[in-house]
């Protein structure tokens, strides 16, 4: 698929999608909730502010479940705690301070983290590219190990199949094809491709390093006689660090004009955690993904 709307004309469910979201006291994340290209397939449970709240939901005549909570801590407690208990499908970050939400997210006694690592995963509608691309991590884990990178490319798995890919093309960047002694993230690249297509090789399709060029264009791999499965036809594109990969999310929505989906992985549900900067068409598209990702 290339594009969101045929992601969202795809979808189908037989029940409503719980989204619980934390601290929902601000009008645009509530609108993004009830955007018309999702709203039918959820069921709100809204965290927070009782009043403001309510009457934010009476201005737009909207109608959602309203928890009440008078505090930051309280509002991410609650949402944890109803994931827990299964009241919830998956989680959407609202009006609170990032720490004070993963803090309840990663607790060891009473957090839903599963994984270890908790990643994020960017979707990505690239007008340049002929598919969905998912890049990985430009918004959490700052300097990966080479096991935190296979957990960062566990994660993007799971999410390309449940979106409907089955076998994805993995590519771990790097600024040659070749490897070169001298940087670290090179060696390593090889070294997670060898050893996942050894442990895992039905799970995906997996070259590194290469560079993004030869991940994305098949006219550069022609080019350069470059035979791969991943070239040219990357779905999942994994970065060295999260500098990379964050200089290359914001590259491809700000010059080459892509639309964005981004999630948090790792918890025993997804996670929606925009940026304040993102426009309601991406949060609404970010709530599909975790659509797709929490569907029972």
């Amino acid at each position: 698929m290339q594009k969101f709307d045929e992601l969202l004309a795809n979808f189908a469910s037989e029940q409503k999608i719980r989204i619980g979201v934390v601290c929902a006291n601000d009008e645009v994340t509530i609108q993004s909730v009830f955007n018309e290209k999702v709203r039918e397939y959820l069921e709100p449970i809204l965290i927070g502010d009782e009043t403001r709240i309510n009457k934010i939901l009476t201005e737009h005549n909207f109608s959602a479940r309203v928890v009440s909570a008078d505090t930051e801590e309280k509002c991410a407690a609650i949402g944890v705690e109803m994931v827990r208990k299964n009241e919830i499908d998956f989680l959407m970050k609202g009006h609170i301070q990032t720490r004070t939400f993963l803090k309840a997210v990663v607790d060891r006694e009473k957090g839903i983290a599963t994984s270890g690592l908790l990643s994020h995963v960017a979707l990505n509608e690239i007008p340049a590219y002929h598919k969905l691309l998912l890049t990985t991590d430009g918004g959490m884990v700052t300097a990966p190990s080479k096991a935190d990178k296979k957990i960062l490319i566990q994660h993007g798995i799971e999410v390309m199949n449940k979106i409907g890919v089955k076998k994805p093309k993995v590519g771990l960047l790097a600024a040659a094809e070749k490897v070169n002694p001298k940087i670290s993230s090179s060696v390593e690249a090889e070294e997670i491709m060898l050893e996942m297509q050894e442990e895992a090789p039905d799970s995906c399709y997996i070259d590194g390093p290469i560079s993004l060029d030869l991940s994305l264009s098949k006219e550069v791999a022609a080019i350069k006689h470059y035979e791969s499965p991943v070239a040219g036809d990357a779905d999942i594109v994994v970065g060295p660090d999260i500098t990379t990969m964050n200089v290359l999310g914001k590259s491809l929505t700000i010059l080459a004009g892509a639309k964005m989906a981004g999630l948090i992985m790792g918890a025993s549900v997804p996670i929606v955690m925009v940026s304040r900067g993102s426009t309601e068409e991406e949060k609404a598209y970010s709530i599909l993904v975790a659509m797709y990702c929490s569907k029972r």
